[in-house]
């Protein structure tokens, strides 16, 4: 009865393992095909017990077929895990070592597959304690070969990515898993009253590498969920944070906005006043960002950078900046219209500008920011400070971006100007509705 109790406690972990990872990442591909293997794994676990039962009857066909069958599942999903965690891999180019793990997919499904349509075959060879006598059945290499080639090329992939740039979350489970593995293959080697002791000590292991995973992810969601897009969220569990953003130089659109009238504000309003203003400020414009598939680069007091195009790319960036523009404007034409009615002179100003930036995250060991360096960056700050309340304000490239995509605004060209750190005059251009009548607005 050892070895029965002992299948439905590890069984009963690997499920609880899956359902546990499943509801505490369900949106994250590696955490899904992760938490399938270890439910079928928990299923085939179960199977054994039933043996014992003679749930399938005297003959071991059935149990055989049915055990095959899960095999399938297993294999393509623990390979697929491996898969996943390769897409989190650092590197300019696309991911790299994906078909040697398509073909274990596939091997490890023939294997499957072969037991099932013939499971006499597979007790005589595979379920026999092992001898040299074995190595002279062809039948054995029908379920050997297939089976061992499968985990060699697994085996071969978890090498390179233990020696990759993988992102950090996924690294723990990866570094897990390969000081687990010896006691899971351990488990299908010893004597039938260790197996399931040797699967519990790899399930255990496992755990600790995930529950680390885990408490990562957590603080990476507080991060991203506050700061950036829901675009940049589902990139990061797809790829990975250090993937997602590493340092690239790219086409992007910024917008930078201000309050106007806030110095003079903050010196004669009570701070909660200035707390109320900024918290429903930050709000707004963090709606309008996000509604267009932008990321918020920098607070500081009342000014804002937005970014459009990093880290998800985007064609249209600069058609989404005039977007998120008009949209911050015409949300805080209502919270500014409150603080006028009181007499207060507040307005709001935005900048846009498009370019090559070089995108990337910076900081030291305690703190990491999301950083944009170029002159499009630049540019749009300068444009945003020469705005008027209520204006806003785009450079030629941004304008040429556009171009006659632009249905329910136009563009207005205002002056060629010199501009504070920028090289070369600038034309500068206003975005107006073209409902507006009134100039710049």
């Amino acid at each position: 009865m050892i070895e029965p109790v002992g299948y439905l406690i590890v069984g009963l972990f690997a499920v609880g393992m899956a359902v546990s990872f499943l509801a505490a990442d369900p949106h994250s591909p590696t955490s899904r095909a992760l938490s399938l293997f270890l439910g079928l794994l928990g299923l085939a676990f179960a199977l054994n017990i039933a043996a014992y039962g003679r749930f399938f009857g005297e003959s071991r066909i059935g149990w055989t077929r049915a055990f095959s069958l899960i095999e399938i599942g297993i294999f393509a999903a623990a390979f697929e895990w491996i898969l996943r965690i390769g897409r989190t891999q650092v590197s300019d180019g696309p991911p790299t070592g994906e078909r040697p793990l398509r073909i274990a997919q596939g091997l490890g499904c023939l294997y499957g597959l072969t037991g099932a349509l013939f499971p006499e075959l597979r007790d005589e060879v595979w379920y026999v304690p092992w001898t040299l006598t074995l190595l002279q059945r062809p039948a054995y290499y029908v379920f050997a070969a297939p089976f061992f080639l499968s985990l060699s090329l697994a085996g071969i992939r978890i090498v390179q990515l233990l020696r990759a740039q993988l992102d950090r979350a996924e690294r723990l489970r990866l570094n897990a898993l390969a000081l687990a593995a010896p006691f899971w293959c351990a488990g299908a080697t010893l004597p039938p009253g260790w197996r399931p002791v040797s699967f519990a000590i790899g399930e255990v292991i496992f755990l600790g590498g995930a529950i680390r995973y885990h408490v990562l992810q957590g603080q990476r969601g507080q991060f991203l969920a506050r700061f950036l897009s829901p675009e940049v969220v589902h990139l990061v569990r797809e790829r990975g944070l250090a993937r997602t953003m590493q340092r690239n130089r790219i086409e992007l659109s910024a917008v930078a906005c201000d309050l106007r009238g806030f110095t003079a504000f903050t010196e004669t309003a009570a701070p909660e006043e200035i707390m109320r203003l900024l918290d429903d400020y930050y709000k707004a414009v963090g709606a309008a960002v996000i509604a267009f598939g932008g990321s918020i680069n920098d607070f500081a007091g009342d000014g804002i950078l937005a970014l459009v195009g990093a880290p998800v790319a985007y064609r249209d960036h600069a058609q989404r900046a005039v977007a998120i523009a008009l949209e911050i404007r015409e949300r805080m034409r209502a919270i500014l219209s409150h603080w006028n009615d009181l007499g207060l002179d507040l307005g709001l100003g935005v900048g846009i500008a498009s370019g090559f930036v070089t995108v990337g995250v910076i900081g030291g060991a305690h703190r990491l920011e999301y950083a944009a360096v170029g002159p499009a960056v630049n540019l749009a700050a300068r444009l945003c400070s020469r705005a008027a309340a209520g204006q806003i304000l785009a450079d030629q490239r941004a304008v040429g971006s556009v171009g006659n995509d632009a249905q329910a605004y136009h563009f207005e060209k205002r002056e060629t100007a010199e501009l504070k750190g920028i090289a070369r005059p600038v034309t500068i251009f206003a975005v107006v509705p073209h409902s507006t009548n009134g100039p710049g607005e």
